[in-house]
């Protein structure tokens, strides 16, 4: 059982004095009007009036004066032996009068309080000895006076007499104040019992809410513990569980959206290296709320390798800047070297050259993360907030590196696929307009023998720089070459490398080979064959299949050649191999 101090018990102790008040008061006042009935026998009005209203106001008195203490209780008691003297004298010693004690000690019990018997008790000693001795002296030495006290209706009462009837009295009290007792510890039971079913009601209604709070996912809700029940230790429990899977699955969720969002950028950009650099870095600052940010491109110069900003924005608009930096030139330079991100907390004044209509205010936090595909650094980036990122936004960043690192680098293979192919085109119509050009001046100066030959080394001349093209193309580049219909022609070394066959076994071979048996018989299969047997050029990223099985995916530039009269001779494919898309 809990321990309950003893003054959360006054209220309801409170309640039982006031019934007990109640019903002390309605005896005092009934015996006062007893007292005034008795007058009528032997006409003691004087008594009955004046000893009467004394103890009324004796009583009402200190209640009145001493409020809010329990003094009015012992004066209660004293006032109610008081009324059974009284009686007595009044009834000349009548016996029946000293029953009164034993309604004294029956109204008294309501108390439950073993100590209001004692100011009763006292008087009642005091007055039958007293007066019992002084009437027996009266009969002794034949007093009148001292036998007109009136305290037994008989001459005097003897010993055995008092013994008996002291001893009676005694033992009533001693039973009224034993149940007083009893009563009293019962009664505190019953309150003890009461005072910890409404401060468990209270804690059940305290849990109750506060569950309430958790499912509504309030878990910043105060909750002062209650070291002795058990389900608030439960609830807070899992307050601090459910908050921390809470904060976990936000920060899942915000990597995840951002990767997510960070992917369709990649895909809508992928072909425009300034493009996806710009978009980048204007994305990573909107979402993180920071407050600026640039993006560094590794590149090349014959054997100069240095970092060159592309893309920068700040303060909510793109930014033009022409900025390079060197490997292990400041912090960039450093991240590069290092290749590992760098967090900064303390910012250097003026670190920030870019500055804000706002003034001049220098950012609380630099994060500088390269984007790495591997160990191969593409880039760098640099942002900066004016707040303190946390841990998992700095580890969005390292993952949306690894993103950005694939996409950068298949944006550049593409751009050089783009300019490879622009150049071999151009090379293409110019030696078309000069074949053309041959032709006409052929038809239109047959006489000057010079001339032609003049114009057949150009040719000449264009043919081997064709040549000199192609075998470049062949040294950095998959290539195959096949009949309209998809036959296959001729193939090169890194294109029999990266699917795994030799020449002999696939020249005569159809193309299907290379692909999945469903896709060979799809009609988008087909009419990509159409397509290229009619002339129109197609480029894209497509999975093939090795000789193993193993799926290879390429990033290629299927070209029709044609003949003067515009018939497809011919298709060449221009692929390279995306090794870490190669499974």
């Amino acid at each position: 059982m809990t321990a309950i101090s003893k003054g959360k018990f006054t209220p309801y102790f409170d309640e039982i004095y006031k019934r007990a008040d109640m019903v002390t008061e309605i005896t005092i006042g009934g015996y006062y009007l007893f007292g005034l009935f008795l007058a009528f026998f032997y006409d003691t009005w004087l008594v009955g009036l004046g000893v009467g209203s004394l103890s009324l106001i004796l009583y009402f008195g200190i209640k009145v004066l001493l409020k809010g203490s329990y003094v009015h209780h012992y004066i209660g008691s004293l006032v109610l032996a008081i009324f059974m003297a009284q009686f007595i004298y009044q009834m000349h010693g009548l016996f029946e009068m000293h029953f009164t004690a034993f309604v004294a000690v029956i109204v008294l019990m309501a108390y439950q309080n073993f100590k209001v018997f004692i100011p009763a008790t006292l008087f009642i000693v005091i007055h039958h000895g007293i007066f019992a001795y002084i009437q027996y002296l009266g009969f002794v030495n034949n007093n009148e006076v001292y036998q007109t006290i009136y305290f037994t209706q008989l001459d005097y009462m003897d010993l055995q007499t008092f013994i008996f009837h002291a001893g009676l009295v005694a033992i009533a009290v001693l039973i009224a104040a034993s149940y007083s007792v009893y009563s009293r510890n019962r009664s505190k039971f019953l309150f003890q019992k009461l005072i910890e079913s409404e401060e468990q009601a209270k804690i059940t209604q305290t849990n109750i809410l506060f569950a309430k709070e958790i499912a509504n996912n309030n878990y910043e809700k105060e909750f002062e513990l209650n070291e002795n029940d058990p389900l608030s230790s439960a609830l807070l429990d899992m307050k601090e569980s459910l908050k921390k899977s809470a904060i976990r699955e936000e920060q899942e969720r915000f990597t995840n959206k951002g990767l997510a969002e960070l992917s369709n950028i990649i895909r809508d950009n992928g072909n425009n290296l300034k493009d996806l650099t710009y978009e980048v870095i204007e994305f990573l600052v909107k979402y993180m709320k920071l407050n600026q940010g640039g993006f560094f491109i590794v590149k090349e110069e014959g054997d100069d390798i240095f970092l060159e900003l592309e893309g920068c924005y700040a303060y909510d608009r793109r930014k033009k800047i022409n900025k390079r930096i060197q490997p292990g030139e400041g912090l960039v330079g450093q991240s590069y070297q290092e290749k590992d991100s760098i967090y900064l907390t303390e910012v250097p004044e003026n670190y920030i050259n870019i500055k804000s209509g706002l003034g001049d205010a220098n950012p609380r936090s630099i994060v500088i993360t390269p984007v790495k595909r591997d160990e191969y650094i593409e880039g760098i980036m640099e942002l900066a907030s004016f707040r303190i990122l946390k841990e998992y936004e700095r580890e969005f960043l390292e993952k949306a590196g690894e993103s950005i690192a694939v996409a950068l680098n298949t944006a550049k293979v593409n751009q050089k696929t783009t300019e490879l192919y622009e150049q071999s085109q151009q090379q293409t119509e110019e030696m078309r307009a000069q074949e053309e050009e041959m032709r006409q001046n052929m038809e239109e100066m047959q006489a000057t023998q010079e001339e032609v030959m003049r114009k057949s080394k150009e040719i000449e001349k264009q043919s081997a720089e064709s040549q000199s093209l192609l075998a470049g193309l062949q040294s950095l580049m998959a290539v195959i070459e096949f009949t309209p219909e998809g036959r296959i022609i001729d193939a090169n070394k890194n294109f029999l490398k990266a699917m795994e066959y030799d020449l002999s076994s696939i020249e005569g071979q159809h193309h299907k080979i290379f692909v999945s048996e469903e896709d060979s018989q799809s009609a988008d299969y087909k009419n990509f064959w159409k397509d290229l047997g009619n002339g129109h050029l197609n480029k894209g990223i497509f999975d093939r299949y090795s000789s193993s099985g193993k799926k290879v995916r390429l990033n290629a530039i299927y070209t029709p050649i044609t003949d003067n009269n515009d018939v497809v001779q011919k298709v060449i494919k221009l692929a390279t191999v995306l090794e870490e898309h190669r499974q």
